[in-house]
């Protein structure tokens, strides 16, 4: 398989943090860009919402929503730009703890026969502003 450079943005949510904080119900955006070495047969580019825990225990993931991007072919040296956006479930929020924790993310893959997908993740933080009440705008 030819090396693909994937990067995965993330738009919105509240700045000022070393992290990316998102409400619950709000639109998260982002913008994945793809540029392979050589042509790449791929029969699927997905960018999928997820959550996972982690910690102590059995890990358990979630796919929320996934979205098939393209199929083809993608030609090597040229950039390939796909803007996504998934409405953010009222929960579960993340959370930090000593044992486990809950933790989203969005993933893009590119999905080829006979290799390893290339894969990019980027995790961001969903819960509501402080101070607010679950269920108030």
């Amino acid at each position: 398989m030819a090396k693909a450079d994937i990067q995965l943005t993330l738009q919105g949510g509240q700045d000022g943090f070393d992290w990316r904080p998102y409400q619950p119900g709000e639109t998260l955006r982002g913008v994945l860009t793809i540029v392979p070495d050589q042509d790449v047969r791929c029969q699927h580019v997905y960018v999928r919402l997820g959550w996972h825990t982690e910690g102590r225990g059995t890990r358990y993931d979630a796919k929320v929503e996934e979205l098939d991007l393209f199929q083809g072919t993608l030609t090597g040296g040229m950039p390939r730009v796909y803007e996504f956006s998934f409405v953010l479930p009222r929960e579960p929020w993340s959370f930090q703890g000593h044992y486990v924790s809950v933790v989203w993310d969005v993933t893009a893959q590119i999905d080829v026969s006979w290799a390893k997908d290339p894969t990019q993740r980027v995790e961001f933080v969903l819960r509501p502003l402080t101070g607010q009440r679950f269920g108030e705008d």
